[in-house]
């Protein structure tokens, strides 16, 4: 069976959004007929929440070449804001990067040397068949195709972001002569959006070297139990009255980069037309304009709560008991598909996706019938959708077991089997050692 030897710094069992999408397809791999290694650092030191993934001793290499600020900054984050802990690891990050500026000493750079030397040690160990880098880090890329060259095996990009700068429906890439170089070099490329393969495609960045479109997964079992809240969801009629409650879960981390003011907009507006109960309910972090802006308005405050982030298996049970999921696409972001869309897909709860006009998204959403589309920079657009999940979140949840066979092409073994033939195919002009 091959093997393929992969650089990533959010490895499996870090708890970033890379990192679930990388754990979902490890223990899939081998009916593929495939083996996934991946090297990066450890996410004890290097995660705010690390979860073990299926197969971490098998599957992962774990580098603990982690500078001491990050360490320090990731223990700080993991305490409560002001408290002693949080100050106490606060001071302490920046002492230590202090010092390791005066001493020319680079936390990038470093976890970099830290991918390479535990790859060649991996490898020493292990027979592999290809080396592969998943940016961001674009300089992952290199130094994965560098490992490559050292070993004499193919080399495989990956691309879970673009690198460079995205406003809208314009991509300017990053180092483009670096990364025409590093593609040329691949024996093939996997993009995790396709508007992004297009992207590289029409700036003439890919070349002639072969890609493919890889999406995310959700892993496969039964749903658990929704013992969040006493909802409506499970047990709203297909015409529900428009005057029903209607709650909205959002996991995950909400940056200035996903804005939510036309969200707050629309929340006023329901409000002020008396439209029933609306409850809002966002797990992780949430940049503080926002975070102000909520606590200066009444109808905000009643309305929207956030909450700590959670484990996996509590976001799971959250999004059973939701109306609705609600996924936000920053409006720069036209090539983003949130992994947050794939991972709660086998639960009946529908979606309100908030993004820009062109996202890939918007074409799956549809196709699978899983719930609505809408402009995350109009407040009419989001209140229209709210009213619309309202009066239909009942019959969303009743065509989802009309298309499971469609969404069952986004469950990871099937995800799987994709990723091991796109190899296949790359690696067939190029015949392994």
């Amino acid at each position: 069976m091959p093997r393929a030897l992969i650089l990533s710094l959010q490895p499996p069992g870090g708890g970033g959004v890379q990192a679930r999408r990388y754990a979902k397809l490890l223990s899939h791999l081998p009916a593929a007929g495939w083996e996934f290694h991946v090297v990066g650092p450890d996410p004890r030191l290097d995660a705010v929440n690390p979860e073990p993934c299926p197969d971490q001793d098998r599957f992962c290499h774990y580098s603990r070449w982690v500078s001491r600020s990050q360490r320090c900054s990731i223990r700080k984050n993991r305490r409560r804001a002001g408290s002693p802990l949080h100050l106490w690891f606060g001071l302490r990050q920046l002492i230590h990067r202090g010092l390791e500026t005066v001493g020319g000493h680079d936390p990038q750079t470093h976890a970099l040397m830290g991918l390479r030397t535990t790859a060649l040690e991996t490898a020493a160990a292990i027979r592999f068949d290809v080396v592969a880098g998943i940016c961001p880090d674009f300089r992952v890329l290199e130094e994965a195709r560098a490992v490559a060259g050292e070993l004499g095996k193919p080399f495989i990009a990956i691309y879970d972001d673009p690198c460079g700068h995205r406003e809208k429906g314009h991509f300017h890439p990053a180092h483009p002569d670096r990364q025409r170089a590093v593609l040329a070099a691949a024996a093939g490329a996997v993009f995790a959006s396709p508007l992004t393969l297009q992207r590289y495609r029409e700036q003439a960045l890919l070349g002639t070297t072969p890609a493919s479109f890889l999406p995310d997964c959700f892993e496969v079992g039964e749903p658990p139990p929704a013992t969040a809240w006493t909802g409506t969801a499970a047990h709203r009629e297909p015409t529900a009255a428009a005057s029903a409650p209607l709650t909205l879960f959002h996991p995950g981390n909400l940056g200035p980069w996903r804005p939510i003011e036309p969200l707050l907009e629309a929340v006023r507006r329901w409000h002020m037309e008396g439209l029933g109960d609306l409850r809002i309910l966002l797990y992780g972090y949430l940049y503080e304009a926002a975070r102000t802006a909520i606590r200066s308005d009444p109808s905000l405050r009643k309305t929207i709560k956030v909450h700590a982030a959670v484990s996996n298996e509590r976001s799971h049970q959250l999004a059973e008991a939701a109306d609705a999921l609600l996924v936000l696409i920053g409006p720069r972001h036209t090539d983003n598909l949130p992994s947050k869309f794939f991972e709660y897909l086998p639960h009946a709860t529908p979606v309100l996706v908030a993004g820009p006009a062109g996202n890939p998204l918007q074409a799956i959403l549809e196709d699978l019938h899983k719930g609505l589309y809408c402009d995350i920079e109009s407040s009419d657009a989001i209140f229209n959708a709210l009213m619309t999940l309202q009066g239909q979140a009942g019959k969303y949840r009743e065509r989802h077991r009309h298309h499971l066979d469609a969404i069952g092409t986004y469950a990871a073994p099937q995800v799987a089997k994709a990723w091991g033939e796109a190899f296949a195919r790359f690696l067939a002009v190029r015949p392994l050692a």
